[in-house]
């Protein structure tokens, strides 16, 4: 599991522009960060199953409630805005390409346009 994270903290790191330590440690509220960190909280939550109130061992410094209110946030971002919902599913594709196949959206848009 930790070689898949470390490839997730590594994908964001280049879509966000950030460094690593600013994905694991709450340390910083400016924007870039903060989305890397909705991002990789998500991942670890829907993906890997990690409870909310275990988020703290890989995220130093979160808090449960703040693990669920930036799931809930996303899920509404990505519901309301095509633009989060394309940078999540760019963000699967480089942390798990097995995940990100799996995905209802891209079995759609593969039967589509792939014969």
């Amino acid at each position: 599991m930790e070689r898949k994270l470390k490839q997730a903290r590594f994908a964001l790191m280049t879509m966000f522009e950030v460094f690593e330590e600013d994905i694991v440690e709450m340390k910083s509220r400016k924007q870039n960060k903060v989305h890397a960190r909705m991002f990789y909280n998500y991942y670890l939550w829907e993906k890997h199953k990690v409870p909310h109130n275990h988020i703290k061992n890989y995220i130093e410094g979160m808090h449960h409630a703040t693990s669920i209110y930036l799931k809930n946030k996303l899920e509404f971002e990505m519901k309301k805005y095509d633009s989060v919902q394309m940078q999540w599913f760019t963000f699967l594709f480089f942390a798990d390409y097995k995940v990100w196949k799996q995905q209802p959206r891209i079995k759609d848009m593969q039967s589509k346009y792939i014969l």
